[in-house]
């Protein structure tokens, strides 16, 4: 008898290791098809009328080192824009590339991708660290098939960076926690100083990252809370304030060096730098409206419905569900008196907290979820901690057809993320999930394609067709893109801003001109070509 159950163990062994195997080959098959993705993806997603304002910021702030401090012209771009205020670390990467390429757009392009490609390694990190191999694939996954990160990795220079910036600095902290609890362990420094390092360079990004110190802060408060009572003299609490005081000196520190040798308007101005930026973004004077819940409302008088409304419709409905079960979960966790697991109340607080400060504060915001598709990964990684630990039970009790059928509807609502993005592809950053209709429907309520990316597919069209129409002097103007990039898809046209052009891009028709080609997206056109009358 003890031969034969030996027997049926050696042979159900390999199938325990394969499986065990199993999110390892599904993580390596995601990444694979996310870098012939960036590898493919970056000649189809167009231009944005941002980019040239971008990239001139950070070709500005490059010159400021290659000349030691010498070159101050990125101070003198327009008040109105406040660009340095806004940090420049990223984009002074991508003018560092451009710089030994000799190419600016298409470098651009391929930087931006493969950044996208490293924020989601990073919330795999993140996942290990919270539930294992199945957490990392499930949470790579979720944001791998998010369409408006993923959809934006080409030339959304600023969101998507500090994005991946923020969910870098996320792993540090889980990996810091985790390293705190382990019995033995002396205080290291290079953990505190890796986490300080990783907000400064995210705070030179968008200098919302410094709210970093707030989560940083309640971390302790709650150590405190579950850990206090264990300390039972004098000597064990002093030396616990001390490790928390030594932690906080060192990451507030490096984070301070690593801001400023990131971000040249904190040298420039050392005194009032930081506090001007954070004044500004605190509240960003863009007086204009946006389109929300089929009306044009001022980007500085939102409902506060705006960001909770944006993060249901804008996101693939797995997310959506599972975040809001997750909610609930912790609702009654916490009347239960049940125990949380650390990491997870740092990635809800990570997503919740910037949340409910962006709707107390009224934050200016427009464009969709980008201004705060940082906190998006924290949803993700909730959400992938629930559907991880709920089949988990399933499977323990013995029910596996309902762990199966739930792990299907998940699959299936990312096939549908992934489905409508091909569907409205390259435009994926424009996605809204079946609640309110999808892109075809939503677009008619909310903003669509928001960075006019369609001009690059229209002028590219022009580029290829204007000699088929009798022309004497070939002008173009990009009244979507107002002629800042499209005009390198037409270099044999010139363009011209005084109303006057033969060609003109546009998004809607125009009197006196006829449509000679439109951007179709989702049975609806999205951009137009438009000649002259009596120039066809």
């Amino acid at each position: 008898m003890q031969t034969q159950v030996s027997d049926r163990v050696e042979e159900r062994a390999p199938l325990v290791q394969r499986a065990s195997r199993l999110p390892y080959y599904l993580l390596g098959l995601l990444f694979a098809g996310l870098a012939v993705f960036v590898a493919v993806g970056w000649r189809d997603h167009g231009r944005t009328f941002d980019e040239w304002m971008q990239d001139d910021y950070g070709q500005r702030s490059l010159q400021w080192y290659l000349t030691l401090g010498q070159d101050r012209s990125f101070m003198e771009m327009g008040e109105q824009i406040h660009m340095p205020e806004h940090g420049p670390a990223y984009e002074t990467f991508v003018a560092l590339v451009q710089h030994f390429t000799g190419e600016i757009w298409n470098t651009r392009s391929i930087v931006g991708g493969v950044a996208g490609l490293l924020g989601v390694v990073f919330i795999a990190l993140c996942g290990r660290e919270l539930a294992g191999p199945w957490g990392a694939f499930t949470a790579a996954a979720g944001l791998a098939l998010y369409p408006r990160y993923t959809g934006a990795i080409f030339t959304n220079s600023k969101d998507v960076p500090f994005t991946v910036a923020m969910i870098l600095t996320l792993w540090l902290v889980l990996r810091m926690m985790r390293r705190w609890d382990q019995p033995g362990r002396r205080f290291e420094i290079l953990d505190y100083a890796a986490v300080g390092a990783s907000i400064g360079i995210a705070a030179a990004v968008r200098v919302n990252a410094l709210a970093w110190f707030g989560l940083l802060g309640l971390l302790a408060l709650f150590y405190w809370v579950r850990h206090g009572r264990g300390l039972r003299t004098w000597a064990a609490v002093r030396e616990q304030l001390a490790t928390q005081f030594g932690a906080g000196l060192v990451i507030a520190s490096s984070c301070y060096l690593f801001m400023t040798l990131t971000w040249p308007y904190l040298v420039v101005n050392p005194t009032s730098g930081l506090l001007n930026s954070i004044k500004m973004m605190a509240k960003y004077d863009w007086n204009n409206t946006v389109l929300f819940g089929g009306e044009q409302v001022l980007a500085t008088q939102l409902p506060w419905s705006y960001a909770p409304v944006w993060l249901i419709i804008g996101s693939p409905l797995p997310v959506v569900v599972l975040s809001l079960a997750a909610m609930g979960v912790g609702i009654w966790a916490f009347r239960r008196n049940v125990p949380i697991p650390a990491g997870y109340l740092m990635c809800a607080a990570y997503a919740l907290i910037p949340l409910f400060l962006i709707i107390f504060m009224q934050a200016t915001l427009y464009n969709g979820i980008r201004q705060f598709l940082y906190i998006v990964p924290g949803f993700i990684l909730v959400a992938s901690g629930l559907l991880i630990y709920v089949v988990r039970r399933l499977l323990a009790s013995g029910r596996r057809t309902l762990a199966g059928g739930l792990v299907a509807l998940a699959v299936l609502g990312q096939v549908e993320a992934v489905v409508s993005s091909a569907e409205i592809y390259p435009y994926e950053y424009a996605y809204f999930n079946p609640l309110v209709g999808g892109y075809a429907e939503a677009r008619h309520e909310y903003e669509g394609d928001y960075w006019h990316s369609c001009a690059t597919a229209a002028a590219r069209w022009l580029g290829e067709h204007y000699r088929e129409y009798y022309t004497t002097d070939p002008t173009f103007q990009d009244e979507v893109n107002w002629n800042t990039l499209t005009e390198m898809e037409v270099p044999d046209l010139r363009p011209v801003g005084d109303g006057n052009a033969i060609y003109v891009l546009s998004r809607q028709p125009k009197e006196g001109y006829q449509e000679i080609h439109a951007v179709m997206v989702a049975g609806e056109p999205l951009c137009r070509v438009l000649i002259r009358d009596g120039y066809r």
